[in-house]
């Protein structure tokens, strides 16, 4: 069965490597468990779909941030969420996505809205630390506020 919590449990597994490495898209991610792998476009990495339908539907989607301080790094390729329209992400030069998820088997549009977490890693000196955040963690406006208020003047 996939899910994030199947990822999070593989993490647990590799914990000393996750520590360990120095960028966080080179940790050794259990590929049995993703539909899609990738580096610089949302999302990074894929759950694959549950072929029978469950509890834990898999397919969630998975953003890497990776900083050498204690600050979650930017959100340059997305504005970060609690969920994500596939068919948003799939379109366009991002089809790779699609041919990747679809080479590995997943009805893409069987889960139409996608759970997103972030893989957030900080390091300070020697000390690692590692969350597994899901996205309404960062959303404490609503997007569509977000948007509108970037453009208003103070």
């Amino acid at each position: 069965m996939h899910s994030i919590y199947k990822f999070f449990d593989s993490l647990l597994d590799g914990k000393e490597k996750l520590l360990q490495i120095k960028k966080l898209d080179k940790f050794p991610f259990d590929k049995k468990l993703l539909s899609c792998v990738n580096s610089g476009i949302f999302p990074d990495l894929a759950i694959k779909i549950n072929p029978q339908p469950s509890q834990l539907t898999g397919g969630e989607l998975i953003e890497l941030k990776d900083s050498v301080s204690y600050t979650v790094s930017s959100f340059n390729s997305t504005i970060p969420s609690r969920t994500k329209e596939i068919s948003k992400i799939i379109q366009g030069e991002n089809s790779i996505i699609k041919e990747q998820m679809e080479k590995a088997g997943d009805n893409i549009y069987s889960l139409p809205v996608r759970d997103v977490f972030y893989l957030v890693r900080g390091k300070k000196k020697t000390k690692v630390k590692v969350c597994l955040v899901h996205g309404s963690f960062f959303e404490t406006t609503p997007i569509e506020n977000l948007i509108s208020q970037s453009f208003c003047s103070v």
